[in-house]
């Protein structure tokens, strides 16, 4: 993980990791050259078609900077934000979702069901 030029984050394996589930991800601080190169589990990786923050486009490059040797589940909620994946978003934010419980509920249960395997 890259903070910016020169300021590198090391970050420790950890064999518990058996699978990610990234949600509005912030992927410009994996893009330095190898950063994704020791990544081997299956992701799922969700973001709202609404996100300003981490738009899917940045979930998009993942997903095809990994194509070579890593299986990307990509989703992409129509009209969710960045701050949709959140219980308690911060304050002065607006949800662009209409029913965003239901939403919620679903989600939840499908990054259950992909983390159990």
């Amino acid at each position: 993980m890259w903070l910016g030029t020169s300021r590198r984050v090391n970050i420790t394996l950890d064999s518990r990791l058996t699978r990610l589930a990234l949600l509005a991800t912030p992927t410009r601080f994996f893009q330095a050259p190898g950063a994704l190169d020791a990544v081997r589990v299956p992701i799922l990786a969700w973001v709202g078609s609404k996100d300003g923050i981490t738009p899917p486009a940045q979930t998009e490059w993942l997903a095809h900077a990994m194509r070579d040797w890593q299986t990307v589940d990509v989703r992409v909620t129509d009209g969710a934000g960045h701050f949709s994946f959140m219980d308690l978003p911060p304050p002065q934010t607006t949800e662009p979702l209409p029913n965003k419980q239901v939403f919620l509920r679903e989600h939840s249960s499908e990054v259950c069901k992909f983390v159990v395997g």
